[in-house]
Formats: C-alpha cells, sequence, structure tokens
C-alpha cells in the first residue's frame, strides 16, 4: 500500500509538502527542441504544440524537485539528441545523479542532421544512498508506436511503477493525466483546473493556469459571515 493519501501530502492550496515523491516523470519543453524553421516541408515546431521554456527557467525548477523530492528517489527523464548535455546538468540541478537511461525505440526514421534518429532517450536520475529499483528484471528500451506530436508512450508509466514500487510519483509538463490507476500527480499548464491530480508549483514561481493555490486563495474569500454579530444575525434568522 501506499504510504500516503493525496490528502495526506498536499497542503490545502495542493502544494506538496517536503521530501513527497518516490519518481519524477519530465518531458521538459526545451527551447532547443527546434531544430528547423518551422515552414519547413513536412516539420512541425514544438512551439506550434505547447509553450517552450529557456534552459534558465526549466533549471529553475530545481528548488521546488529538491524540496519535494525523497530522500531515496528517482528522476526520469526524457532528453533530444541535441538536449542530452543539458539534461545531465539538470538531473545535477535537480538533485539527482546520472545512472543510466531508457530509449524509445520508433517504428520509423524521423529527424537527424547525421544519424535519421529513430527514438529518443530518457536519462535515469538517482537520489539518496542505496536507493534501487524494485524490479531488477525491467530492459533499457522498448518498442512503441508514434502518436500525435511530443505524445510519449502510456506504458513507460507502468514501467516506472514497477521499476520504483510504491509511490507516490510525480509529472511535470504533463499533458493529460496518468494513463494508469497508479499513485500519479500531475504539474502542467494543459491540465484542466478541475483535475484532482494537479498540483501547484507557484509557491516556487511556477503557476499554470487555473492553479490550484488560485481556487484556494477564492474559496478562503468567499468565507460568508466575517464577524461575530453577523453570525449572531444569520444564526437568529
Amino acid at each position: 500500500m501506499n504510504e500516503t493519501t493525496r490528502d495526506e501530502r498536499l497542503n490545502a492550496d495542493r502544494t506538496p509538502k517536503p521530501c513527497t515523491y518516490k519518481a519524477f516523470l519530465l518531458d521538459p519543453a526545451y527551447m532547443q527542441y527546434q531544430t528547423r524553421s518551422k515552414n519547413s516541408k513536412g516539420y512541425s515546431a514544438a512551439e506550434d504544440h505547447y509553450n517552450l521554456m529557456t534552459k534558465e527557467r526549466i533549471l529553475g525548477l530545481g528548488d521546488a524537485i529538491r524540496e519535494i523530492a525523497a530522500e531515496q528517489s528517482f528522476c526520469f527523464l526524457w532528453v533530444t539528441a541535441a538536449t542530452l548535455p543539458f539534461g545531465i546538468q539538470l538531473l545535477e540541478r535537480f538533485g539527482y545523479r546520472y545512472v543510466n537511461y531508457y530509449f524509445w525505440a520508433k517504428p520509423r526514421f524521423t529527424l537527424g542532421n547525421t544519424f535519421r534518429n529513430a527514438g529518443e532517450l530518457m536519462l535515469l536520475g538517482v537520489r539518496g544512498k542505496g536507493t534501487k529499483f524494485a524490479f531488477r528484471s525491467q530492459p533499457n528500451w522498448g518498442l512503441y508506436p508514434l502518436q500525435d506530436h511530443s505524445h510519449k508512450p502510456e506504458e513507460l508509466h507502468l514501467m516506472i511503477e514497477r521499476v520504483v514500487g510504491e509511490g507516490p510519483y510525480l509529472e511535470l509538463f504533463a499533458r493529460r493525466p496518468s494513463p494508469t490507476r497508479g499513485d500519479w500527480d500531475v504539474w502542467g499548464d494543459e491540465i484542466p483546473a478541475d483535475e484532482p491530480s494537479l498540483i501547484s508549483l507557484k509557491k516556487w514561481g511556477y503557476p499554470v493556469p487555473g492553479d490550484p493555490t488560485e481556487a484556494a486563495e477564492d474559496a478562503t474569500q468567499e468565507t460568508p459571515l466575517d464577524t461575530p454579530t453577523e453570525a449572531v444575525a444569520q444564526e437568529s434568522k
């Protein structure tokens, strides 16, 4: 069983409490992802699909991740061929040491100025002494079909649950709720405001549309009885 429920690990405004998450999954909106002009034939630029972030802005998430990560935890970080060196830097900024990678093999060739890219890498970072996989027979690659732009395989959530063991887990830059019934929270600017698994990073300077913090603030301001006199008058009606 999981050690905490969502109500126990989050504050009233859905800001995570310290040392909460056993694993992070990130597919950052790298500014460097765009390698060709969006007007190039047959190419769809990343900025046509979602908002991009500078290196400095992505690195800034390290303050939040270091605070809300469990002492023994994992970080699964998607990178492109162009952002691989930066990915190693990101892991270190987030408080993790690089130990391995996972390769998503795609069933067709895509872009590439040297090798024609036929897959994507997900770096694995580890935090804490003695942090080990719960499942030790997981290969570091898988063949999965392509979907819409930047849509990563749903099977990867299941794989993370299997190798990490008990959650909770947090997906950052999520574009949809978790496809599994696992103990996932999510953060991203495409998640509906009424999604229960959406958490807030506004405390660290990373609000999203419909941020749960704003909803909590609105609820506080809607208290109908402001003074003891008004309360007595209300009870007498």
